[in-house]
């Protein structure tokens, strides 16, 4: 698959939209989507808690309380 050509399809698709809830829609799914930042946070999230490397609510809460005062 040539990634430059079916980036030039898509956009030239795009040009050619009328729809106006179908513009919509992309753009939505535009703001909706997530950096690779984002998506290595949340693996690294879900890999703390396979390893079980979390905190339960108690244990923060009662860590603030100490600290401070909550």
């Amino acid at each position: 698959m040539d990634i430059q050509l079916e980036k030039y399809k898509l956009v030239e698709w795009l040009v050619n939209i009328k729809d106006i809830a179908t513009l919509k829609k992309i753009k939505q799914l535009k703001e909706d989507s997530i950096t690779e930042v984002e998506k290595s946070l949340i693996d690294a999230g879900i890999k703390d808690y396979e390893n079980d490397n979390t905190f339960s609510h108690e244990q923060v809460m009662n860590e603030l309380k100490e600290k401070y005062g909550i």
